[in-house]
C-alpha cells in the first residue's frame, strides 16, 4: 500500500466525492466527518466516514486521513428501522388507539386506529396537542389525569370524551404511564357503546328503584333474586328478608298452585298477561294486585330467570267500588226522575184518576223496590180511606176495604200527616182484621206516607214487603217524593173530575134553558107547538149523516132549538094573525132572523149556534132572506135545517091548511132541489127518510 496513491488503488467509488473534498481541505486545512463511498479490495463498495487534516511532516506537506467504516452501523440502523416498521405495522393492526405524547402534551406517535376511532389520519394528529381533540367539557378532567401521571409514574386509567372529525363524540378508556423523560405512553379503547349500555342499565336500575310497583326478579326455582323498594313498600318485607326465599311466602295458600303454574310457564318462555289476584303483606293483610309475569332471556335466548311486576290496586278497587256505588245512586236518581217524569206526563196527558194511580203505583214498585203498593183516597164525607188502586196484592183481600181516619197505621198517617215505617208487622199496632189481611198476603213490613197537595190531605200511599228491612233516609225521601208528585196528580184528576161534573151540570142547565125558550116560543105560536123539538131531533140526525162532528152537533142542536128566537121581536098581531099576511107584514116577519142574531149574539156560548137562526130561510138559488146567500155560501147546517124545517111545516096541520102526506112532502122537497134546497143534502135527507120507512134509524 505504501507509496501508492488512492488513484492507483482506485479507492474512490465515486471520484466526484474526492474532488468535492479538495476545495474545503485547501481552504480550511481540514475536512471533518464526510460520508464517502470506497471500493474495497474485493471490489465491493462500502460507506465510510472520512476526516482529513493537512500537516507538515519533515517539511513535507502531508494529509492525515481518518477513515471509519460505517457498514456495520448502517446495517444496525437499517435493522432498527425494519424492526420499528414491523412494530408500527403490528401497532396499526390494533383496534385500540396507541400513542405517545411528549411532555408538552403533543402527539409524538399515533397508530392507524386513530383514523377509525377519531376520523383523523396519524399525520393529522402528530405534533398537535391532544387537548385540541378532547371534548371541551372534559378538558379539566383530562388535565387532572395528566397531572396524576406525573406524580405516580405508574399505570393509571381514566375515561374522557373526544370529538371525532365529523363532530360526533366518542368515549375513550385510557391506560397510561409517563416515563422519567416526560414521554407518556397510552392506549385508548372505544367504550362509547359500553358507556351507553352502562348508562342504560343504570337508568333502568333507577327506574326499578324509584318505581312504586313491586318489581321482583326470581330464579328459575322461584326463589327471590331481586326485590326493589316498591316491593318493600307494598309487602312490608325488606330485600334482605326476601332474597333467597321462595316467592310463595307472599301468596295466599289457596293461590299457591296457581302461582306455581304461572312460574312453570315462565320457565319455558311463556308470558302471563296482566291479571288481578291477591297477595299477603308482612302484616297478614290481603292486597289486591295487578300482576304480570315474564321470562328473562340471556343473549343466547335461554330462559335464565323470571320477572314479576305487581301493582297495588287497593285504591283502584276502592275507586271502582265508589264508582259503582255512585253509578247505582245516579241510576236510582235517574229512575226516580224518570218516574216523576212519567207521573208528570200522566198529569199532562190523562186526567183519568184510575190511570194516574196505576202509573204511580207501578213507579213505586220499581223505585223503592217493594212487593206491593196501594193508594188510599180520603172520602171527606165518610172520613174513611178507601183503597182506590193496588199493585202486587194476590188474594183480593183489600177489595172494598176501608180504613177510618185516625185508625190503623194508614189512618194515623192521614191524620198526623207524618210518615210511618214498620220494619216488622209482628210488633205493629194493628187490628185483627188488618193483621189477617197482611198475613194472608205474606207481608212482614209496611210503610205509609200521606198524599198532600196544596196543604190538604188527599189520602195515603201504602207500600209493603215480604221481608223485613230497614228503611234508609234516601229510601223514605224517594217514597215521599213519589207520594208528593202523586198527590199533585190526584189533586189535578179530582179537580178535573169536579170541573167536569160542574161543566156537565152547567151544560145541562144551558140545555134545559134553551129547551125552555123553545117551548115558550111554541106556546106563543100555537101553530108551531112541538115544532122546535121535532126539527131539532131530525136536523141532528141529518147532520150526523152529513158527517158533521160530534162537537159541532151540540151547536146544531142549540141552533135548531133557537131557530125562531127572532120571532120574539115580532108583534103578536103579525105572529098570531090567523089569515095570510100582507106584504108589509111579510117584510116585518122576514126580519126575525136578524132579531135572532141581535138576541143571541151577546150570549158567548151560543155564538157557534148562530148559523141556523140566522140563515135557515136562505135559498140555494139566492132568493132567500135576510142576506140572499147562494149555494155553498149558506152554512151547511143552515142548508140542512132548511130542508127539515120545510118538511116539518108541510107534514103538520096549520089553521089555514091541512097537513101534507109524507110522500107528498118528500116529493115537494125533491122538486125544490137546486132552487130552494142544496141537491146533495136533499139526496141525503131522502135516503134518511127511506131508512126510517124500512125501520132503520
Amino acid at each position: 500500500m505504501l507509496g501508492r496513491t488512492s488513484g492507483d488503488l482506485q479507492l474512490w467509488a465515486e471520484p466526484d466525492q474526492r474532488s468535492a473534498l479538495v476545495a474545503p481541505l485547501e481552504e480550511r486545512g481540514r475536512v471533518i466527518e464526510r460520508e464517502v463511498m470506497f471500493r474495497v479490495r474485493s471490489g465491493e463498495v462500502q460507506g465510510a466516514i472520512l476526516s482529513m487534516v493537512r500537516i507538515t511532516l519533515d517539511g513535507e506537506p502531508c494529509i492525515v486521513s481518518l477513515v471509519r467504516d460505517i457498514g456495520a452501523e448502517r446495517r444496525a440502523v437499517q435493522q432498527a428501522r425494519d424492526t420499528a416498521a414491523a412494530l408500527q405495522r403490528t401497532l396499526d393492526l390494533s383496534l385500540d388507539l396507541i400513542t405517545t405524547i411528549d411532555a408538552q402534551g403533543r402527539f409524538l406517535t399515533v397508530n392507524a386506529a386513530c383514523q377509525r376511532l377519531l376520523g383523523h389520519t396519524p399525520e393529522a394528529l402528530i405534533g398537535r396537542p391532544y387537548l385540541d381533540f378532547v371534548h371541551p367539557d372534559d378538558h379539566a378532567r383530562s388535565l387532572e389525569g395528566a397531572a396524576l401521571l406525573s406524580t405516580v409514574q405508574e399505570l393509571t386509567t381514566f375515561q374522557n370524551r373526544y370529538l371525532r372529525r365529523d363532530g360526533s363524540v366518542i368515549w375513550l378508556d385510557w391506560t397510561s404511564v409517563r416515563l422519567p423523560d416526560g414521554v407518556t405512553y397510552a392506549i385508548a379503547r372505544d367504550v362509547t357503546e359500553q358507556r351507553a349500555a352502562t348508562e342504560e342499565l343504570a337508568f333502568l336500575a333507577a327506574i326499578v328503584r324509584a318505581s312504586t310497583d313491586a318489581i321482583i326478579g326470581l330464579a328459575l326455582d322461584g326463589t327471590v333474586r331481586s326485590w326493589n323498594a316498591g316491593a318493600e313498600r307494598m309487602y312490608g318485607y325488606l330485600a334482605s328478608e326476601m332474597i333467597g326465599h321462595p316467592i310463595t311466602e307472599i301468596v295466599p295458600p289457596e293461590l299457591v298452585d296457581e302461582e306455581i303454574q304461572m312460574l312453570a310457564r315462565a320457565t319455558v318462555g311463556a308470558y302471563t298477561p296482566s291479571i288481578e289476584t291477591t297477595r299477603v303483606s308482612r302484616l297478614g293483610h290481603r292486597l289486591p294486585v295487578q300482576l304480570s309475569i315474564a321470562p328473562i332471556f340471556d343473549a343466547q335466548g335461554a330462559v335464565v330467570g323470571i320477572s314479576k311486576i305487581a301493582q297495588d290496586i287497593s285504591a283502584r278497587r276502592e275507586a271502582e267500588r265508589q264508582i259503582l256505588q255512585l253509578n247505582a245512586t245516579l241510576q236510582r236518581k235517574l229512575d226516580h226522575l224518570t218516574g216523576l217524569h212519567e207521573i208528570d206526563l200522566s198529569i199532562a196527558s190523562s186526567l183519568d184518576l184510575n190511570v194516574t194511580l196505576g202509573l204511580v203505583l207501578d213507579q213505586v214498585l220499581i223505585q223503592v223496590r217493594v212487593d206491593a203498593a196501594a193508594a188510599l183516597l180520603l172520602d171527606t164525607q165518610t172520613l174513611t180511606l178507601d183503597y182506590a188502586a193496588t199493585r202486587g196484592f194476590q188474594t183480593g183481600s183489600l177489595k172494598g176495604a176501608a180504613v177510618r181516619l185516625g185508625e190503623e197505621l194508614e189512618g194515623r198517617v192521614a191524620l198526623t200527616r207524618v210518615p210511618e215505617v214498620v220494619d216488622d208487622l209482628r210488633f205493629a199496632d194493628a187490628s185483627p182484621a188488618a193483621r189477617a189481611r197482611m198475613d194472608a198476603e205474606g207481608f212482614t213490613a209496611l210503610a205509609a206516607v200521606p198524599f198532600i197537595a196544596k196543604g190538604k190531605v188527599l189520602g195515603v200511599l201504602q207500600v209493603l214487603r215480604q221481608q223485613p228491612y230497614e228503611a234508609s233516609s234516601d229510601w223514605l225521601e224517594t217514597l215521599q217524593t213519589l207520594a208528593g208528585q202523586a198527590a199533585i196528580a190526584i189533586d189535578s184528576a179530582q179537580l178535573f173530575q169536579e170541573l167536569e161534573r160542574s161543566n156537565l151540570e152547567l151544560n145541562l142547565a144551558y140545555q134545559e134553558t134553551i129547551e125552555g125558550w123553545a117551548r115558550a116560543l111554541d106556546l106563543r105560536d100555537k101553530e108551531t107547538e112541538g115544532h122546535s123539538r121535532r126539527v131539532t131531533e131530525l136536523t141532528v140526525r141529518l147532520c150526523r149523516q152529513l158527517r158533521v162532528s160530534a162537537a159541532e152537533l151540540v151547536h146544531v142542536q142549540r141552533g135548531a132549538l133557537l131557530h125562531d128566537t127572532g120571532k120574539m121581536g115580532i108583534a103578536d098581531a103579525i105572529l098570531l094573525k090567523p089569515g095570510p099576511l100582507t106584504p108589509e107584514e111579510w117584510v116585518e116577519m122576514r126580519k126575525h132572523p136578524e132579531y135572532a142574531v141581535e138576541l143571541l149574539a151577546p150570549i158567548h156560548f151560543l155564538q157557534s149556534a148562530m148559523d141556523i137562526p140566522h140563515a135557515h130561510h136562505e135559498k140555494w138559488d139566492g132568493t132567500g132572506y135576510p142576506r140572499r146567500l147562494q149555494g155553498a155560501a149558506i152554512p151547511l147546517t143552515a142548508r140542512a135545517f132548511a130542508v127539515v124545517d120545510v118538511y116539518d111545516a108541510l107534514t103538520n096541520a096549520r089553521p089555514y091548511r091541512a097537513a101534507w102526506s109524507r110522500d107528498r112532502a118528500l116529493t115537494y122537497i125533491q122538486e125544490q132541489a137546486g132552487t130552494h134546497f142544496d141537491p146533495a143534502i136533499v139526496q141525503t135527507f131522502l135516503a134518511l127518510m127511506e131508512r126510517d120507512d124500512s125501520g132503520l134509524r
